[in-house]
């Protein structure tokens, strides 16, 4: 369900933050325009939640992206990228914001006798917590969200334990949906389905106990998001006017002065390049090319505003091949396909005028227009309008983190990671653009397997099942941050542009806004400080 049809309820939503309005008449004792208590409505909390829910993971998901080559990151230094300050909106969202109000819609859905509302007040939260853990560790908890005048300095709990509390309210949220009640007017994400609900909270769950290394319990949840059909997301709406409904990676990259937004080199390269001389099949739904030509390598180099193609830019040590650097990934006899125009990992330069001349995201995930090689500029309106979607938890997910189980705990991964990379494939057609070939999936399948099978080691296969995993999180690289901690795959990861950018971030600076604020806080010295689930990850990360 998108939300294009409920801005009246979300601007009557935003209404419930307001608590006081300026005013000339110094003496005024009571605002005629805020909301009493008796006019609060859970319904009211509810939309407002998803929707700022919807944003925060957009904005957290394009970080992880980031850090692990799915989106474009600037910044050469690992420890400059991602100031403190950076994160001060994200973590007001989420405690000042999401986590409040979630708070006081219990109060009231509690009073009215609505559970599913809770349950989904707690899938959020639930998420929440797991995600400012793995970005930063030790958060507060246990003496925060107290309302009232509450505990001005709260302590950080421990990582493990805000995971456990997470666990909790997932587990708790379970038992709300399957007590029934009466369902919200507007469910944004499963339009009152509590079964794919308790899917979403089942499957987040699976994903902290990954990161946990609690194989067991991971195997054990048995019903979780394995089809498409119960694929946990956010579908955005088309208005340009206020509120804005259309999905943030849309408004960048489709505007008057042409796209805001590089794509990634090493994603296009990848994607191009695909397995044994066959192009993954979802290049012409993720992005759209708006020239037919990269500078350097398809026409003339210009320096003006694409200096990858000039005659000693510096090229990063690791190549497909020894020829084709990541900037240039139409340099293939086999494969004329010019105009991926992106930027390296790090790449910390000017903006060219070149707005008019950069790949932008195509019809999916951000509802923009599919690539047909028309080769033309594109503005706000075109293709989907914006119709896109934020995904949260996907099936191909699931699939994939299947397949590292399986190779956890000595099984054979091969199944899994082939069910995931199926269903990635048949994800990128489902918001709109001519139907992706049946054959062009199976030759695409077929091309992988082949592949896999003359893979030297299981690490040359992980190097695979990675790549591939990180290209179904587009549009959401939390996972993908995770996964790399975890891991260290894939191997041919980009580098930074910068030969000596630091260490890879292990877990990010704490915001300023809860450091500086905050008696009980101490900023951490070093990016380098592992979240508890990470002890024994990997050292060569980069």
């Amino acid at each position: 369900m998108k939300y294009t049809k409920y801005i009246l309820g979300l601007c009557l939503s935003a209404m419930l933050v307001l608590v006081s309005c300026e005013t000339t008449e110094l003496d005024l004792t009571s605002n005629p325009n805020a909301l009493s208590p008796s006019q609060a409505d859970p319904t009211f909390f509810l939309n407002k939640i998803q929707v700022d829910f919807a944003f925060w993971v957009n904005n957290m998901g394009d970080r992880g992206g980031e850090l692990t080559r799915i989106n474009y990151m600037n910044g050469r230094n690992y420890d400059n990228i991602y100031s403190p300050d950076s994160w001060n909106g994200l973590w007001s969202s989420a405690y000042r914001g999401m986590m409040e109000d979630i708070r006081l819609m219990n109060i009231l859905a509690e009073e009215a006798g609505l559970p599913y509302y809770k349950g989904m007040g707690k899938v959020f939260q639930g998420y929440l917590l797991l995600t400012l853990v793995d970005m930063f560790g030790d958060v507060p908890y246990s003496e925060a969200l107290q309302g009232g005048e509450g505990i001005l300095n709260p302590i950080a709990d421990s990582g493990e334990s805000v995971y456990a509390a997470a666990i909790a309210l997932l587990d708790g949220a379970v038992a709300d949906f399957n007590a029934g009640g009466p369902t919200p007017s507007n469910d944004f994400y499963y339009n009152g389905d509590s079964t794919k609900w308790i899917k979403a909270a089942n499957s987040i769950k699976k994903k902290a106990l990954l990161n946990k290394g609690d194989y067991a319990g991971y195997n054990g949840i048995t019903n979780y998001i394995s089809s498409a059909d119960d694929d946990f997301q956010f579908t955005w709406g088309t208005s340009q006017a206020t509120p804005d409904t259309r999905h943030p990676l849309y408004r960048g990259n489709y505007s008057a002065t042409g796209g805001g937004e590089y794509m990634s080199n090493w994603l296009m390269f990848k994607m191009l390049n695909g397995h044994s001389n066959n192009s993954d099949p979802r290049l012409n739904y993720y992005f759209y090319r708006q020239v037919g030509e990269t500078p350097g390598f398809d026409s003339a180099a210009n320096e003006e505003v694409l200096e990858c193609g000039l005659e000693g830019y510096y090229v990063p040590p690791q190549y497909r091949n020894d020829t084709t650097p990541f900037c240039a990934p139409t340099n293939s006899a086999s494969k004329p396909a010019g105009g991926y125009w992106g930027r390296d990992h790090g790449n910390d330069n000017g903006t060219p005028p070149d707005g008019f001349l950069r790949t932008l995201r195509g019809i999916y995930p951000a509802g923009g227009v599919f690539d047909d090689r028309s080769f033309e500029g594109q503005v706000a309106g075109a293709g989907l309008a914006g119709e896109g979607i934020t995904p949260v938890m996907l099936s191909s997910w699931m699939h994939f983190m299947n397949a590292e189980v399986a190779v956890s705990t000595g099984g054979d991964p091969t199944t899994e990671t082939l069910e995931a990379l199926t269903q990635a494939l048949n994800k990128a057609d489902d918001l709109g653009g001519p139907s992706l070939s049946s054959d062009d999936v199976a030759a695409y399948v077929a091309a992988f397997t082949a592949d896999w099978n003359a893979a030297g080691s299981t690490a040359d296969k992980l190097d695979m099942w990675a790549t591939e995993y990180f290209i179904s999180m587009v549009g959401n690289g939390v996972d993908a941050y995770n996964s790399y901690r975890r891991n260290g795959y894939p191997r041919d990861i980009q580098p930074n542009v910068e030969p000596s950018p630091g260490s890879f971030p292990l877990s990010q600076f704490y915001p300023a806004n809860y450091v500086n604020t905050n008696k009980n806080a101490t900023q951490r010295g070093s990016k380098s400080d592992r979240v508890f689930w990470n002890s024994n990850g990997p050292s060569n990360l980069k």
